[in-house]
């Protein structure tokens, strides 16, 4: 009797593992990979090189995905489940056109979506609006646009490049569907 329960324990104990799935695909031509990890308590999901992910927000023109080191020039990645989900979309970029001209681009753009708040320094969220913690005596040269709550928003962040600029440009979301 004792090897029987013990059979029963290793099975009822492996059955939630034949439930889980993983899939990963790799295109290194492209520079491409898609990541899914499914299982009975959550989800796992990330798609890197697309072209433009889904931040909602468009890209200023002219520019041109950027890599940083072994970096991917975009992602889109969700994390949950029933209960909970995160959504991260992002992308990298570089543009002949001036740091000022892409914050000035994107402040238009973002003002579509609520109040924009410009940073030079750390945003936060705090009662779900985005809030500037700007250093004093910084030399950032480093530009940050934000709109939308806790929950839901998206970021651009913008710094020169050579004669150009360098931007980043970010959707999360939190709690909803992922």
């Amino acid at each position: 009797m004792t090897r029987f329960s013990a059979a029963a324990a290793v099975l009822l104990g492996c059955a939630p593992l034949a439930a889980c799935s993983m899939s990963v695909d790799h295109d290194e031509y492209r520079s491409r990979a898609d990541v899914q990890i499914r299982t009975p308590v959550g989800h796992v999901l990330v798609r890197t090189g697309e072209q433009l992910p889904d931040t909602g927000l468009g890209i200023y023109p002219g520019s041109v995905p950027v890599r940083r080191h072994r970096e991917a020039e975009s992602a889109n990645v969700s994390v949950g489940n029933s209960l909970f989900g995160v959504k991260v979309a992002a992308a990298n970029f570089a543009s002949d056109a001036s740091p000022h001209a892409i914050v000035d681009y994107y402040r238009r753009t973002m003002g579509a979506l609520g109040e924009v708040i410009e940073c030079r320094g750390n945003i936060d969220f705090r009662r779900s609006r985005p809030v500037c913690h700007s250093r004093f005596f910084s030399d950032s040269r480093t530009t940050q646009l934000a709109v939308g709550s806790e929950s839901r928003h998206r970021l651009v962040s913008v710094k020169p490049r050579g004669n150009g600029s360098e931007y980043s440009v970010v959707y999360v979301q939190v709690n909803g569907e992922s």
